[in-house]
């Protein structure tokens, strides 16, 4: 169906007519920085069309005044490895239930489970200091099991978010797993200033959002009130995301960005962040006083080794050293930065990069480790080599003899 069907369609159901919703469209294309020819416009009067009928149906109009979902344009500076964001909750449900499973109860914490003879189960919970019985057939998915044969269910007990906002999850059950990613995006929101965000994708949408860090791209996303931070929209940021480099030059979203210089921009937009690779001992310490997503690093020097072995979780390891720093050989000289698996290396040995990420710093029986780096945002200024692919080891076949 061509985007004159879908305006019409579109038209129908929401009671408009073909030239009011064609004025709408190019209204909000408009806000976007787009043209009603583009790809991006069918996902935006889609979602316009999707709000109008909720709306109609809340008899709330004042909804349908702006499009919800919002062109972005720019560069991610760092992008995390997806993280199970429950797995911290439900660990805590499960600390409180073992410590005290009568508290945790009626606290809101966990609900309890008992199987009956009819192969259910009675669930009991309190809710807003309520005690409430259920009878279910099946439990959710994040029920556990202790090996004492006792049932709990981690629940949402956060009534009500640090902001005053409501949570619709409160008194749930917590989700099995809930994976989200985080980054640092700078670019601008259809035709607004080129500036810097928090960038926030949870669910299988944000596994799959990967974009490599400081390449220019396109997505649809959804703005926060207060204008600061970005967040993935379900299947469709993911859906839309596509990379400026891959466009024709003909496409009316295509930017021709080669004279940007992604060095002077950080200077300029994310200057307390900046630290010396020989400085990342008072980086570690002055970043534990910032907010949580506040708490990255950039740092530049030249790769003086690298392992293209994944580790465990993935991880690739460039060890990098400042040529430039006078150093003490009682004290290292390199540093060790951990690249996730979606960044991408294609560069080698003696290539200048600029890192950007979290310091990290082990205490063990012999005492303390020197910081590593978890990069998030890797950008190559000066490019050696490339890096050597590690093969898989091929075990010889000697069923023929």
């Amino acid at each position: 169906m061509d985007m004159k069907n879908q305006i019409e369609e579109g038209a129908k159901v929401i009671g408009l007519s073909v030239e009011e919703a064609t004025n709408k469209l190019e209204e909000i294309c408009s806000e976007n920085g787009i043209e009603t020819t583009n790809p991006i416009a069918l996902g935006l009067w889609r979602n316009f069309v999707a709000n109008t009928r909720r709306a109609q149906k809340s008899g709330d109009e004042a909804k349908t005044n702006d499009s919800f979902y919002k062109s972005a344009f720019g560069f991610f500076v760092s992008l995390d490895a997806p993280r199970d964001m429950m797995s911290w909750n439900r660990n805590q449900a499960k600390e409180e239930y073992l410590r005290d499973a009568d508290n945790a109860l009626e606290k809101g914490i966990v609900a309890v489970a008992t199987e009956n003879a009819l192969g259910k189960f009675t669930v009991s919970r309190f809710f807003k200091g309520t005690y409430e019985e259920k009878i279910v057939s099946k439990l959710p998915d994040g029920a556990e099991t202790l090996e004492d044969g006792r049932v709990y269910i981690p629940l949402d007990s956060t009534e009500t978010y640090m902001n005053g906002g409501k949570n619709d999850a409160f008194g749930k059950p917590l989700p099995k797993e809930q994976f989200r990613r985080t980054g640092i995006f700078f670019g601008q929101i259809g035709n607004g200033e080129m500036k810097s965000y928090f960038f926030s994708y949870k669910n299988q949408g944000g596994v799959d959002f990967a974009p490599n860090t400081f390449e220019w791209c396109h997505f649809l996303c959804v703005l926060s009130n207060d204008e600061t931070s970005l967040y993935g929209a379900k299947d469709l940021t993911f859906s839309s995301l596509t990379m400026n480099a891959e466009m024709e030059k003909e496409n009316d979203l295509y930017r021709d960005m080669d004279s940007f210089d992604f060095e002077s921009c950080l200077r300029d937009n994310f200057e307390k962040h900046l630290y010396p690779l020989v400085e990342m001992e008072r980086a570690h310490i002055e970043m534990q006083s910032q907010a949580s997503r506040e708490r990255f690093v950039i740092t530049d020097g030249t790769v003086c080794n690298m392992n293209m072995t994944p580790t465990k979780n993935g991880n690739r390891i460039i060890n990098l050293t400042d040529l430039n720093a006078e150093i003490s050989y009682d004290d290292d000289a390199i540093t060790t930065c951990w690249i996730p698996e979606h960044l991408t290396l294609d560069f080698g040995i003696g290539s200048s990069v600029i890192v950007v990420g979290r310091t990290s710093q082990r205490t063990t029986d012999e005492g303390v480790e020197p910081i590593t780096i978890n990069v998030a945002g890797l950008y190559c200024v000066i490019r050696h080599g490339s890096a050597v692919e590690v093969a898989q080891p091929v075990e010889e076949d000697f069923d023929w003899f």
